[in-house]
């Protein structure tokens, strides 16, 4: 059974957008429809808790119709039910990944609200940014019970370089108070190598 304890509101900030999570777009579509760029080569760290297993996955690479979109989806491997403590997104919310040069950033956003109608110059970048408050949530799941979210990839709003290829990385050096993170590539598809 799942229960959401609200425990404490740290500070307000302004949504971009809900914050609920997103029905996709359309079914798992992992071909880049002739898009110049691609998410690959996912790296997660190891769980910060003992008996969980948290999957970081592609669920839609970037095509001309949509962003890429990626779901984290946290388990519990315990042979009991457990209580996990998140952030103001249940099971991730450190939605900003850093180039591994600091020349642009990443977005995973959580809806709609800040993904444009259609990307500009082969680039799917946000309208704008996307404050989350400092919330804390308790989950409690069930063994082999599994929470998941999914985000669109966009780039920063803030962001100078759209999708420059390299190694994103995303971090949270508080999760589940031990920190946690992974990494994802963005690179030249194949098809645009090819054109």
């Amino acid at each position: 059974m799942h229960r959401r304890t609200y425990l404490a509101t740290l500070a307000t900030t302004a949504f971009a957008g809900c914050v609920g999570a997103p029905a996709s777009d359309s079914p798992a579509d992992v071909t880049t429809n002739g898009f110049p760029y691609t998410l690959t080569n996912i790296q997660t760290d190891d769980p910060p808790v003992e008996n969980v297993t948290i999957d970081v996955t592609v669920t839609a690479d970037f095509t001309t119709d949509h962003p890429a979109r990626l779901e984290v989806a946290f388990t519990n491997d315990a042979d009991d039910t457990q209580t996990f403590a998140f952030g103001s997104l249940v099971p991730w919310d450190e939605i900003r990944g850093t180039h591994e040069d600091n020349e642009a950033a990443l977005l995973l956003s959580p809806n709609a609200g800040v993904t444009p109608d259609e990307p500009s110059d082969d680039c799917w970048q946000a309208t704008d940014g996307v404050a989350l408050p400092a919330v804390m949530y308790e989950e409690t799941l069930d063994p082999d019970e599994t929470v998941s979210r999914e985000f669109r990839v966009l780039a920063a709003h803030d962001s100078q370089n759209c999708h420059p290829t390299g190694t994103y990385r995303f971090e949270d050096s508080n999760y589940l108070g031990e920190g946690w993170g992974f990494s994802v590539d963005v690179a030249a598809s194949e098809l645009s190598d090819e054109e």
